[in-house]
């Protein structure tokens, strides 16, 4: 390992207050009531004597475009590290504060933003500010406890549990960082306590076994998910993959972690085709009429859906009316390059066979692929996946706010970039 090799990690609570609003759930009516576990950013910056990186992961549903491109814009302020050598990612619990638009899936807090931004550009100064010679080692384990693909049961699923060690220079643990492809939805709709989900009982384990800093990113999940819901099966799935991680620690295979390297890509992902206002309007009285009988039969939730679907065509009709209804939508691919491992950052909820996908491209080297890297864009199907509709087909992208499901080309563009800049490097 070059002496050149220099990490340092740090730590800061992110946990609102009671009574902020959370998202991730239409059938969820009420805000915070109290916290079931604290929220965490979590940073790793590393050093190889010409360029520096640094990684952060958040126990957040998800991150806008915007706010991350402001805030990389103010970590190379505060640090000189280029906002292309940054990767901010969220855990993508559902169990966090509304920090993005989602329809009728809470509001985000200014304040809370404001601050989060403040704590994530003082946690990546105060990672760097603790750089120290370092060793990494990398190993993978499996796990697939209380696991499925919650679209097609018995249909594919990632149990790769992918582990990245970094030691101080006497070996003892500074940086743990686990890549495991499961929604963090064990709680449910019904939970109103803030939680990190079963990505922070992960990381509170390593944690307490080690003494390390532990990040937590979620992989390719769009149809992976739990397959009960509730604590014990928090605690179920966030043990296994715990237990997995603490079991190849020591085996991890030495990695020579230079030299570092970033890239990255800003693909127009094209929609589907895009509905007419005509259509729109249809749609609106529907939506509307399907909520005052809902309301009528006393089934508020399905009442409280269809006024969210109702809001979306209103915001799609502004967008007609306004001339800014776009055909496409930006992606960011981004990759992290440590030596022969590559993170893989995608803006978004990747079906698993996609991400499976673009971990072939470098069968030889160690790969990671990560959601919710620097923006959320909503859920990326497979293109097998449209015949069969579904709510990540029909109805996803309109909390997100689109006026069209992803065309299903999309995906294979994210695959195919994602492919090229894993290869640059190896």
């Amino acid at each position: 390992m070059p002496p050149s090799l220099r990490a340092g990690v740090a730590r800061v609570e992110i946990t609102p207050s009671p009574g902020i609003d959370l998202t991730g759930y239409i059938a969820r009516q009420n805000p915070s009531t109290g916290v079931r576990d604290p929220l965490y950013a979590r940073a790793l910056a590393l050093d190889d004597g010409q360029r520096q990186i640094a990684l952060v992961s958040c126990d957040l549903l998800s991150l806008e475009r915007e706010f991350v491109h402001d805030t990389r814009r103010r970590i190379t302020l505060a640090t000189g590290i280029p906002g292309l050598q940054v990767m901010l990612a969220a855990t993508h619990t559902h169990a966090g504060p509304a920090t993005f638009f989602l329809q009728d899936c809470g509001d985000p807090d200014p304040a809370y933003v404001e601050e989060l931004q403040a704590r994530i550009v003082a946690l990546v100064r105060q990672a760097q500010s603790a750089l120290q010679p370092a060793m990494l080692a990398v190993g993978k384990g499996s796990s697939a406890t209380g696991v499925h693909n919650r679209r097609t049961p018995g249909d594919v699923i990632d149990p790769a549990v992918e582990v990245l060690r970094v030691d101080r220079a006497d070996g003892a643990p500074l940086a743990v960082v686990v890549n495991y492809a499961c929604h963090p939805t064990a709680l449910s709709a019904d939970n109103t306590l803030v939680s990190a989900d079963y990505p922070g009982y992960v990381c509170a384990q390593v944690e307490a076994a080690t003494g390390a800093v532990c990040l937590f990113l979620t992989g390719a999940i769009g149809d992976v998910g739990p397959v009960a819901r509730g604590d014990a099966v928090l605690a179920q799935i966030g043990q296994a993959v715990a237990g997995e991680t603490l079991r190849v620690l020591p085996v991890c295979m030495p990695l020579d972690g230079t030299p570092l390297d970033t890239e990255g890509e800003i693909l127009a992902l094209p929609l589907a085709d895009l509905p007419s206002r005509e259509q729109l309007l249809r749609l609106r009285a529907g939506y509307r009429q399907q909520a005052l009988e809902a309301e009528g039969r006393r089934e508020p939730l399905q009442a409280r859906i269809a006024r969210a679907l109702a809001g979306w065509t209103e915001r799609i009709l502004d967008m007609h009316k306004d001339r800014t209804l776009h055909a496409t939508v930006p992606a960011e691919i981004h990759t992290l390059h440590v030596g022969k491992l590559t993170i893989v950052g995608v803006p978004g909820e990747l079906f698993v066979e996609l991400g499976l996908q673009i971990k072939v491209a470098a069968p030889a080297a160690p790969v990671m692929v990560v959601g919710f890297a620097n923006d959320s864009i909503g859920y990326i199907p497979a293109r097998r996946a449209y015949p069969q509709g579904g709510y990540e087909i029909d109805d996803a992208y309109k909390y997100y706010g689109y006026p069209a499901v992803l065309a299903p080309e999309a995906g294979e563009m994210i695959v195919a970039s994602a492919a090229r800049l894993v290869q640059d490097k190896i």
